[in-house]
């Protein structure tokens, strides 16, 4: 059993963050992805950023809603969201993060989902060698960023995934601007359109 951690903000969490999940299942990367939910990314801002807890049940209302209407089931029931991040010490690294989940889960193989553009600076994440010695890194093309392989390191699993053309910021602008629900629909499950104005009108 593999699980993909798929760690981010998810402020809010939208398609494209269940899609690329779904695709590295589909692909035969991992067996279950595991959307770790960050208090705060050590190399982000934490302008803009609701309180975790929210994020959290946001991501879980979505995927509960994506998985009940999704056209593969068995495959988007296997992609969740985790508060495991909470509880370590601030500010959050991969490189913990990974220790304590091979601890608690020793049954478990472990296989870690970045973007290209994470790729590309790998080498300001902390202890980046110890990760990259120890855990497989899957890599999902980003738009104006390239995936080359590290000299002395294995290569990473490139995952070819479709690339949508919105971030979460896009979400949260659109809101700020009162976009209609229609247009947030394109970007969000439906169950969470009415908590992300909640949360993030006038953040």
């Amino acid at each position: 059993m593999t699980t993909g951690i798929f760690g981010g903000s998810f402020n809010p969490l939208h398609f494209g963050h269940i899609s690329l999940a779904e695709s590295a299942i589909k692909a035969g990367l991992v067996d279950e992805v595991m959307l770790m939910v960050s208090p705060q990314n050590p190399l982000k801002a934490a302008n803009g950023l609701a309180p975790e807890t929210q994020r959290l049940e946001m991501a879980e209302k979505a995927l509960e809603d994506y998985a009940r209407k999704s056209g593969n089931p068995e495959v988007a029931q296997r992609i969740t969201a985790s508060d495991f991040e909470f509880s370590l010490e601030r500010p959050t690294y991969t490189w913990k993060t990974i220790c304590c989940l091979r601890e608690r889960f020793p049954q478990k193989n472990f296989a870690i989902i970045i973007g290209a553009d994470n790729w590309e600076i790998i080498h300001r994440w902390r202890n980046w060698e110890d990760i990259l010695r120890t855990v497989p890194i899957i890599v999902y093309p980003r738009e104006g960023s390239s995936v080359e392989p590290l000299p002395g390191f294995p290569p990473p699993s490139i995952l070819q995934a479709p690339l949508f053309p919105f971030s979460s910021t896009d979400i949260r602008r659109a809101i700020a601007e009162e976009k209609s629900d229609d247009f947030l629909a394109t970007m969000v499950p439906d169950a969470i359109i009415a908590r992300c104005r909640e949360i993030y009108d006038g953040r």
